[in-house]
């Protein structure tokens, strides 16, 4: 089964701090399997890797309260101090208030101020969908070990049909209810594949929305659909047999390499599209190494570095012992030559035949690459 690192970019949350200017919002309730305390997290939601502040709320009888201060939209991530109990996680808006009930592995908004109504209306609608998501996550861990790639689609394709279910809720949610505020939280489910519902969401949300609050949310999504749509149109110029888009990037020497300055000399060409912050990629240089040992003249490969810095990217490429050809992609990922040929997950290798057309195009760690490149240098 292949095996890829999915990029996605990050999902929303920014400014900094202003003690003057804060506004307090309370998230009250009763929580079942509470100890005495719960721990209350402070995140930036477009970097929620680190907290900003951290608090120890009193519990009582499960009952508690807790006030945060800040002058934009925060993460809130709920936890039981113990570790045990589960998380929860909440959207801190600046003067709301939540209340909610049920448990941190399950929490559920019961409502509050306008935003968390909207918020408990719209988890309603969405509650039959979100049990069954459950049951069919269940199914899929029951696999037994031994299960077929067809099984496991079998099943990812039921989760897949609910999700799209989900998503058809979320814009009707947005459509009939624009100038809410929690509705525009909403619009970054809706990116999908070519961004177009997000797009037309976005353009029924009043400016005084967009300009608000909610800014963060909505520019997010806003640049997450334009990309999704250019990669969908991009996807449509690198489809097999296609010419492969040309492109001039620098070599890791700082030359400047064009792609069709290694066409039509006889070899096969693949595109390795690779980070060293990608985990499979790593995983699969043994074997890319011994097929390029193995097919020696009859392929050349060009690493195309997506996501790391120049001094990282630099540095792999000794630390691996790389011998073939590498380029550095400035734009990072989803971006530059990596949106150019579409590429939405990490490694994609894309195989071009010696005149530079596209032959086939491969995405993840998967054996089938390894055996589909022999089979072409053995004709």
């Amino acid at each position: 089964m292949k095996k890829v690192f999915i990029y996605l970019a990050a999902a929303a949350i920014l400014p900094l701090l202003c003690a003057s200017c804060a506004k307090k919002s309370t998230v009250s309730g009763q929580l079942e399997g509470l100890g005495d305390s719960l721990k209350v997290e402070v995140f930036d939601i477009s970097n929620g890797k680190t907290p900003l502040s951290s608090m120890i709320v009193p519990v009582v009888d499960g009952k508690f309260t807790c006030d945060v201060s800040d002058t934009t939209v925060r993460g809130l991530l709920l936890s039981d101090p113990s570790g045990n109990g589960g998380k929860a996680s909440l959207i801190y808006v600046p003067g709301e208030y939540a209340q909610v009930t049920g448990r941190l592995d399950s929490l559920v908004v019961t409502g509050g101020s306008p935003f968390y109504k909207d918020q408990k209306a719209y988890d309603d609608l969405c509650a039959e969908d979100r049990a069954k998501l459950t049951e069919i996550v269940n199914e899929y861990r029951a696999l037994p070990a031994e299960a077929s790639d067809e099984a496991k689609d079998a099943v990812m394709a039921k989760y897949d049909e609910v999700n799209n279910h989900i998503a058809a809720i979320s814009k009707d949610f947005i459509l009939k209810n624009p100038a809410s505020l929690y509705a525009a939280t909403l619009v970054n489910h809706l990116v999908g594949e070519d961004g177009k519902d997000a797009l037309e969401v976005l353009e029924v949300i009043p400016d005084n929305v967009k300009q608000g609050l909610m800014k963060v949310y909505l520019d997010q999504a806003s640049e997450r659909a334009t990309k999704a749509k250019a990669r969908s149109e991009a996807a449509e110029k690198v489809k097999d047999g296609m010419q492969a888009p040309d492109f001039t990037l620098k070599n890791e020497k700082g030359e400047d390499f064009a792609l069709s300055s290694i066409y039509n000399k006889g070899k096969y060409i693949i595109l390795d599209f690779w980070g060293e912050w990608c985990y499979w990629c790593k995983k699969g240089i043994p074997d890319m190494k011994q097929l390029y040992k193995d097919a020696k003249g009859k392929i050349e490969i060009v690493s195309i570095d997506c996501g790391d810095t120049e001094e990282v990217w630099k540095k792999a490429i000794v630390d691996h012992e790389l011998p073939w050809l590498h380029v550095f992609n400035p734009d990072g990922t989803g971006d530059g030559v990596s949106l150019k040929y579409a590429v939405t997950g990490y490694p994609t290798k894309v195989i071009l035949n010696p005149d530079g057309t596209i032959n086939k195009t491969i995405v993840g760690e998967d054996p089938e690459f390894y055996d589909y490149v022999k089979s072409l240098i053995k004709k």
